[in-house]
């Protein structure tokens, strides 16, 4: 019974690996070799030499030194290693070298990776395919469209909401500017005129609307209002951690608190105007949302005196003023929007005793409110 190929067991022969061969002309002849009593000749000068065990050994001629002696002293020997040297110095001199090997200047230039040339030349010296000066002036024309597109946009939608135009001019304000006007918050009671700058054109005297704060005192102002706002914040959080119960809510809640009523109190004049039928009164939203401010002022006057620990009669004391005095700058501030003067209201209208007598209650009921919006912001 035949056993199958795997289960014989015979091993298989060895491995044997090949005999080397040698080329069956004989090496060329080896160099002669110099003694050390001479002094002319040079190994680099020499034909080729061959060592004992049957390799070829070479030696490179000198940086400087002509290889044309070496040429001629090897032209009897064969070199079986060596490739042709036929137009060598043609093809050095296209890449940039000379017969020794050291770069030659303004011959030719060195190759560069393959395919990088032809990169170049699309990239720098020429053009894409499909693309021509044409294609490309369309292509930027239609970017600045669309920029344009979104700009005017941006501007018909976005400003009809926010205004940027009255915040900026409301934050437009000088050191001198900042000092009075808290000085006239604070102490109004000796400010004689109330009645604000009008702005008028240059060409035909027409009005064309009312000054800048940094160039009327009456205007208001948005720059006052932010600051203290944000110092009111800082101020409540510091007076809560000296009385040991801060934690980081109080941050949010007071400026939750401060804005709330800065917006109901905004709410309320423009429901008070529109129901009043004021027309024609001059006063944005921006101006009206900075009168609202001008109470934290006093505020944050209360509350340093509370830390301070005067005692209650002080802090009942600076309360009071500081209340009668913002109220009395509401009461002289937002004349002009509810009783608009005939000579520089853009509507003239007549109004009669009763239609004044209600405007008049009115203001006289914006200015009495600030007792309850600062004695709920005072307690912190």
């Amino acid at each position: 019974m035949a056993q199958p190929p795997y289960m014989s067991s015979r091993s298989p022969p060895p491995l044997q690996h090949p005999k080397p061969t040698h080329p069956a002309y004989p090496p060329p002849e080896p160099p002669h070799t110099p003694t050390g009593s001479s002094t002319t000749s040079s190994p680099y000068s020499q034909a080729q030499r061959i060592s004992q065990d049957g390799y070829i050994r070479y030696s490179s001629p000198p940086v400087g030194e002509s290889i044309n002696q070496n040429e001629n002293s090897n032209t009897s020997s064969f070199n079986a290693y060596s490739a042709p040297q036929q137009n060598s110095n043609n093809v050095n001199n296209r890449n940039g070298y000379n017969n020794i090997g050291t770069p030659v200047v303004g011959v030719g230039h060195a190759p560069g990776p393959q395919g990088y040339s032809n990169m170049n030349n699309n990239a720098f010296g020429g053009t894409w395919p499909g693309m021509n000066d044409a294609t490309a002036q369309m292509g930027v024309q239609f970017g600045k469209s669309a920029v344009a597109a979104g700009q005017d946009y941006v501007e018909k939608n976005f400003t009809r909401y926010l205004p940027l135009h009255l915040i900026k001019v409301s934050f437009s304000v000088t050191n001198s500017y900042v000092l009075n006007k808290l000085r006239l918050v604070l102490f109004p009671w000796r400010h004689k005129t109330w009645s604000r700058q009008i702005k008028r054109s240059t060409v035909d005297g027409a009005m064309e609307g009312w000054q800048a704060p940094r160039d009327d005192l009456n205007a208001p102002d948005l720059y006052i209002p932010t600051m203290a706002l944000v110092t009111y914040t800082l101020l409540s959080a510091l007076a809560s951690g000296l009385q040991s119960r801060f934690h980081p809510e109080v941050l949010g809640l007071s400026l939750s608190k401060s804005l709330a009523v800065v917006t109901l109190e905004f709410c309320a004049i423009k429901l008070g105007c529109y129901l009043l039928d004021v027309k024609g009164t001059g006063a944005s939203g921006v101006e009206l949302i900075g009168y609202g401010g001008y109470k934290f002022v006093g505020i944050i006057a209360v509350i340093i005196i509370n830390m301070l620990g005067f005692g209650r009669i002080i802090w009942w004391s600076s309360f009071i003023y500081t209340f009668g005095a913002n109220a009395f700058f509401l009461l002289r501030s937002l004349k002009y929007v509810l009783l608009p003067d005939a000579s520089v209201s853009t509507v003239t209208t007549t109004l009669s005793h009763s239609q004044r007598s209600r405007r008049v209650q009115f203001l006289f009921f914006m200015a009495m409110s600030q007792v309850i919006w600062m004695g709920w912001l005072s307690r912190v």
